[in-house]
Order: C-alpha cells, then structure tokens, then sequence
C-alpha cells in the first residue's frame, strides 16, 4: 500500500516536465517580429526553477506533441490562438519572410536541458501537419540538449527559409501563414517552440508594404479599442 502510494505522488507530481528552451523573439529577413506560440511575456527570465521561469516554455509532448506541444502554464498549444497572442503583443504583425530567406530567432534556455543542438521544420500549411526539414545556419550551444553553462541566457538560432518555399496558411486572420518548430533532443523534452511566421509579398513596392503594414497595424489597434478581436485574450 505504502509503494501504490508514493507511486502515485510520483505519477502526480512528474506528470508534465516542464519546458526548458523557450524562443522569446523572431524576426523575418522582410522584417516583422513575433516569438513561439505559448510565450508570456510577463515570465521573468534570470532564474531557472520551475515556478516561474518554465512556465510558458514548449515541450512536444501529449495530444499535440506532432503539432505544437503543451506548456506548463497553458497546456495544449493552439495554433490559431497562440497565433493571435503573438500578433497582439508584436503590434499586429508576424515576422515576414522570403523564400530562401531566414528566421532569425533568440532561444532562452532555462536550465541545462534547454541546450542545443536544435533542429527545425516548416509546414507551409500553417497547421502543423506537414512538416518539412530546415537547414539551421546558426545553432545554439550543447551536447544531446544540455548544457550546463548555458542557464538563464539568450542565444540567437537562426534557420533558412528554403528555397521556393510557398505560405498557404490562414490563422487567426492572417494569410500566407507558415509555422516553424524548432526542437532539441533533451530526454526530459525535446524542448523548443513553434513561431508563426508570413511570407511577404514580394510583388508589393517598399512603400506599398509600408503602408499596408501601417494600416493593419491601426485596424488592429481599433479593434482592440472597441472591445472585439484579441481584446479578451489574456497575455
């Protein structure tokens, strides 16, 4: 009786590993900016416990573990309304990229097994169904996904659009939307994130994307003013 019951605190207690690499920003090589799916921005980033510093870092684990994964704070990622959370806390924007471009992101590992090395994918259908390699150019530090050195710090992780690479997604709004997960090897994980990210419109003039991004960006502030859009969601 007394091991069923320590088996269980330790089933109760170990359920769900919290996350420990976590993608805070992203930015596309058109410009733009945003971060993983999941992220809180009020989440203090100088220590490494689990309350609070891996509250709202990923792991690929659960019912969306070929998706988007869960976090501690959140559980199960949602595509459409963790994209809409990114796109609140960015101005109304998702980082814009081009085929053959990068996504240049910053991945703050917790403790040691948020290290690298991390490998990333793209699903051009925004849905996380279909994910294909990408060619990491600048990788974070660690051997197997720990690294002992590295808790409580940023380090830039960089992957390369592909070449010929189309964005056939529409989430939260947004068209031309791609999703990108990135991944170490932890046992414990892996650990990583999903960004949303959007392929410009490279028909478009300078000027023309300018304005068109200052508009949206207006609109969307408006709605928020009036009450409807993300105005309910919780960041």
């Amino acid at each position: 009786m007394r091991f069923t019951t320590v088996f269980g605190f330790v089933l109760a207690t170990t359920g769900f590993v919290a996350g420990h690499g976590v993608i805070i920003e992203a930015t596309g090589d058109q410009g733009g900016n945003g971060s993983a799916i999941g992220v809180d921005g009020s989440t203090p980033r100088d220590g490494s416990r689990r309350r609070p510093f891996q509250q709202d870092t990923t792991r690929f684990r659960g019912d969306n573990e070929d998706t988007c994964g869960e976090t501690l704070e959140g559980g199960d990622n949602d595509i459409v309304t963790g994209t809409a959370v990114v796109m609140a806390v960015s101005g109304g924007t998702l980082p814009q990229v081009s085929a053959g471009g990068e996504l240049s992101m910053t991945l703050h590992q917790v403790n040691s097994d948020g290290g690298g090395p991390y490998t990333c994918m793209i699903d051009a259908t925004g849905t996380g169904t279909n994910w294909q390699p990408m060619t990491v150019t600048q990788n974070v530090p660690g051997d197997d996904g720990d690294n002992d050195d590295g808790e409580a710090t940023d380090f830039p992780l960089t992957a390369e659009i592909p070449e010929g690479q189309e964005c056939t997604g529409s989430v939260a709004g947004e068209e031309n939307v791609c999703l990108v997960r990135c991944e170490n090897p932890a046992r414990a994980g892996p650990f990583g994130g999903c960004v949303p990210i959007q392929m410009a419109d490279t028909a478009e003039d300078d000027t023309g994307a300018a304005n068109n991004g200052t508009a949206k960006r207006a609109a969307f502030r408006k709605m928020r003013r009036a009450g409807g859009g993300f105005a309910k969601l919780k960041f």
